[in-house]
């Protein structure tokens, strides 16, 4: 084994709310093998590069809401939770390739405690324990999201139909 060039150096809760779904009538809200396909999921990231002991260390949040209160599928409990951790990166990558490789392993990093706390926490309520689905969170490497603002915006391509009039 080796060691990673990224490194955890805190990890915090702002907030952590799990609210039991209550399902009127006969609906199910058991959380065993519980499918999360259909169930609305917002997410938030937030990150920066700051200086610590003379090294680049990076703060990142994730903010987590299945809030229930939306899409046509309801989760077995309603979650806000927020979480941050503090990373330096001592490996020998730029410095845009060393940002999207914290932000990218800091995310799964903080999402893994999330996911873990939630279990624990769950594994004691009334709807049963409850595993947060698999995330990947390549989409969020700043210099994916930098590209993906600096792409030209397409042209509106008329139909056929529209054309021909």
């Amino acid at each position: 084994m080796q060691s990673s060039p990224i490194q955890t150096q805190s990890i915090v809760y702002g907030e952590l709310s799990i609210v039991p779904y209550m399902p009127e009538g006969d609906e199910n809200s058991d959380a065993d093998g519980f499918d999360w396909a259909g169930v609305k999921f917002d997410i938030a990231v937030k990150y920066d590069v700051m200086e610590k002991d003379g090294r680049p260390a990076y703060p990142v949040f994730l903010r987590i809401r299945v809030p229930n209160n939306g899409g046509d599928k309801k989760a077995p409990y309603a979650i806000t939770a927020a979480i941050m951790g503090g990373f330096v990166y001592t490996g020998d990558k730029s410095e845009e390739d060393a940002l999207d490789l914290v932000v990218v392993n800091g995310l799964s990093i903080l999402y893994s405690s999330l996911r873990e706390t939630i279990l624990t926490t769950t594994s004691r309520m009334i709807n049963g324990a409850l595993i947060l689905p698999g995330a990947n969170f390549m989409d969020h490497a700043p210099s994916r999201r930098k590209a993906a603002k600096k792409a030209p915006a397409k042209k509106a391509v008329k139909s056929a139909k529209s054309a021909a009039k």
